[in-house]
């Protein structure tokens, strides 16, 4: 059981290692062992984007998210860590009979100026209107939406995604273009998730009719 148990360790650390020389020093990888709360960062690398290292314990917030979070990932959520400008995603998960989350912290402060810079260049207005008028609407839906909901994305449980979800899927806002994408982004789930949810909306209502 040990030697298992070494082999996961292994695993999960060559893993660690991969993504975070994939991605630069600005990307931060994190392994920890969920039943050890008091002491879960078993790797860590690039820590100096969080200021952490092994042994730390898990963060409160990680544990409010631990306990909230839909279909055992959270995705592209962000915040401000240090002053840096921090965007993440984690994966909870068993193995062997032990629970582990891997998540990723990306540092992209440096990047803040030039997005902004782009969208300055890239900006046109035509006829009066500003082009890309199309997804804002699809934006405005995708907010009224999760405020309808009445929760903040990370204390959302699959019912109430499936619910956002279903409410743009009537509203036709899936016929828009990115419109997935935005909406797994601002839902914190995978796109991927996102079409699960569909297939299992249109499977209900093909079993209804």
């Amino acid at each position: 059981m040990e030697t298992e148990r070494n082999e996961v360790h292994f695993f999960l650390e060559k893993l660690g290692e991969l993504i975070s020389e994939t991605f630069g020093e600005n990307c931060e990888v994190v392994i920890s062992d969920l039943d050890r709360p008091e002491a879960a960062i078993l790797y860590i690398f690039n820590g100096h984007v969080t200021n952490r290292k092994v042994g730390d314990p898990l963060l409160p917030v990680a544990r409010e998210r631990l306990q909230n979070q839909a279909d055992g990932f959270y995705v592209n959520y962000n915040g401000i860590k240090n002053g840096r400008e921090v965007k993440s995603s984690s994966l909870n998960f068993e193995l062997e009979g032990h629970h582990y989350s891997l998540c990723i912290n990306y540092d992209y402060s440096a990047l803040v100026p030039a997005q902004r810079l782009l969208s300055q260049l890239t900006d046109v207005w035509q006829g009066g209107a500003q082009q890309g008028g199309v997804i804002s609407a699809a934006d405005s839906a995708i907010e009224e939406a999760i405020l309808r909901c009445g929760k903040p994305t990370r204390l959302m449980t699959k019912e109430d995604r499936l619910g956002i979800v279903t409410q743009l899927n009537e509203q036709g806002v899936f016929k828009i273009q990115r419109s997935v994408i935005t909406t797994a982004q601002r839902l914190g789930i995978s796109r991927f998730t996102v079409y699960n949810y569909l297939n299992e909306i249109n499977g209900s209502k093909n079993k209804n009719a």
